[in-house]
């Protein structure tokens, strides 16, 4: 069954939204520069919780009045989401390494996907990656050394994600965000 079933999907946050901005992303991530949603709302409480310990650690002199622990619920428009070129993982192999890799390491959104779906690289991501760069692993590149970085990763143990990185398909993606109880 296709994640996009649902339209329902869930992001968690240290901060207040009042609109959904691709460029408000953070660089360099697993599938590029933009706007990040969670199919489990579990997972998105638990990237709530992670983003506002990373907020604090970040700007320790940041007014603490402007952040707070928010759970969004977000409505798609899977009719759309129908009509778009989507890139989908379905498992955390070395097609979805590379891939992650490339983003990781370009930085923005270099891929030309409408959406991404796939697993979500777990708290030790930039670790085991800077390790692999590093050739802890065996040689940077070869499949011996991606393969033990999967291992590292613990795979089976990732969420999925959504991701958008055009404002444009943003706008008509999503239909409704609106703040949700987490506790």
């Amino acid at each position: 069954m296709s994640p996009l079933a649902d339209s329902r999907l869930y992001h968690g946050t240290a901060v207040k939204i009042k609109k959904i901005d691709v460029s408000k992303g953070r660089d360099c991530k697993d599938f590029g520069k933009g706007f990040y949603m969670a199919f489990s709302k579990t997972q998105a409480i638990g990237m709530m919780h992670k983003k506002y310990r990373e907020t604090l650690a970040r700007r320790p002199n940041a007014d603490k009045s402007a952040l707070s622990e928010t759970l969004y619920e977000i409505q798609i428009d899977l009719e759309y989401a129908k009509t778009l070129n989507i890139k989908e993982f379905k498992n955390a192999d070395l097609e979805w390494l590379d891939f992650v890799l490339m983003c990781r390491e370009k930085g923005g959104t270099p891929h030309d996907y409408d959406l991404v779906i796939g697993p979500t690289a777990d708290d030790n991501t930039m670790v085991c990656l800077n390790s692999y760069w590093r050739g802890f692993y065996g040689e940077v590149g070869s499949d011996e050394a991606k393969e033990r970085l999967l291992n590292y990763l613990e795979p089976e143990n990732l969420g999925i994600q959504l991701f958008v990185g055009n404002q444009n398909i943003a706008d008509k993606l999503i239909l409704n965000v609106k703040e949700i109880a987490w506790s």
